[in-house]
């Protein structure tokens, strides 16, 4: 029997790991926190029994996937193309997250409507919110500042943070001393996977770096369907000058804000609007045409289907350098 806390919230720290804190503007309530890793109590596993987790988006899944390898049963909820912003979930998902002993999310107001899934799942799994304790964006791109991190309103954290390559290192830290509290007779192969990752991540932000320092700095300018670039702007250089969702794909632009995106974009003299895989291109495409632009494919809230270049996180950030690079040269 189960008898870790409902609905308890793990936080990760920038100065220490699963420090407790309250996450910044996030959607998760108040809940009881931790202070150290060892509070959590161990999954009693029959022989053979493999620990059951669940992960939100398939981007979160591959993480999880990568640090818990064989060791884990692993459910992840939302496939290939689906909006994060706009999930539902099935009565199978509800099953998952009822019957997991752990459900890692991203958090930060990313998974629509995220803790009335797990209250209507119920069970008893421990929730991980893997971007508590990380320090976040706001929509507009700026950093938020520490003291005003419960001035702002829910919608106004930028949840996109994968895109920043070190916050995905902090993640698999995160992932990785859970899943070895809760499983500690495994506790050496989540080790030993985390860190072969954590090597392949710092290797991945060493190209994004030299990837991106091929553009010239005058065209260093991102104009994408929705703000989803936030993090990656601030963390390897760029600038984010417009959206044609300026706040959220289910909020439709006024006709106001599809002319000030046009004249931004003959301002700056950007060459290129960024669409996404999960939102719709339709507005994204008549931007484009009127501004006499190209149009290019990225992915951001969901991997890509086989045979698509970006069917794990590493490969979705290197589709989409390479193919930001090529546009903005």
């Amino acid at each position: 029997m189960r008898n870790h806390r409902h609905d308890l919230l793990i936080q990760l720290s920038l100065v220490l790991l699963l420090l407790a804190a309250t996450g910044a503007c996030s959607s998760t309530p108040e809940s009881h926190s931790i202070q150290d890793p060892t509070q959590i109590e161990p999954v009693p596993l029959e022989a053979g029994e493999s620990l059951q987790v669940v992960a939100t988006t398939n981007i979160v899944g591959d993480v999880v996937h990568q640090v818990g390898g064989d060791h884990i049963a692993l459910n992840t909820l939302m496939g290939i193309g689906i909006d994060p912003h706009s999930y539902v979930p099935s009565p199978a998902d509800s099953a998952a997250i009822h019957d997991a002993h752990v459900v890692f999310a991203n958090g930060a107001g990313l998974e629509s409507d995220l803790e009335q899934v797990f209250e209507g799942a119920g069970g008893d799994a421990l929730h991980v919110y893997l971007s508590d304790g990380l320090q976040h964006r706001l929509i507009g791109g700026e950093l938020e500042e520490a003291e005003d991190e419960h001035e702002h309103n829910e919608g106004e954290i930028d949840p996109h943070v994968w895109f920043d390559v070190n916050n995905v290192i902090l993640w698999v830290d995160t992932i990785e001393q859970v899943l070895s509290a809760l499983d500690p007779a495994n506790a050496a192969a989540y080790q030993a996977n985390a860190a072969s990752y954590t090597q392949e991540l710092e290797d991945l932000d060493a190209w994004v770096v030299e990837q991106l320092a091929t553009i010239p700095e005058a065209n260093r300018k991102l104009v994408t369907n929705h703000p989803t670039f936030g993090y990656l702007a601030g963390r390897y250089g760029l600038e984010q000058v417009g959206a044609v969702y300026p706040f959220s794909p289910s909020a439709e632009p006024s006709a106001r804000d599809i002319a000030s995106l046009q004249d931004a974009i003959r301002e700056f003299n950007v060459p290129a609007v960024f669409a996404e895989s999960t939102v719709n291109p339709k507005l994204a495409e008549q931007v484009a045409a009127d501004t006499g632009i190209e149009l290019v494919a990225l992915y951001s809230g969901s991997l890509g289907g086989p045979g698509s270049g970006a069917e794990t996180y590493i490969e979705l950030i290197r589709y989409d350098i390479s193919a930001i690079a090529e546009a903005l040269k």
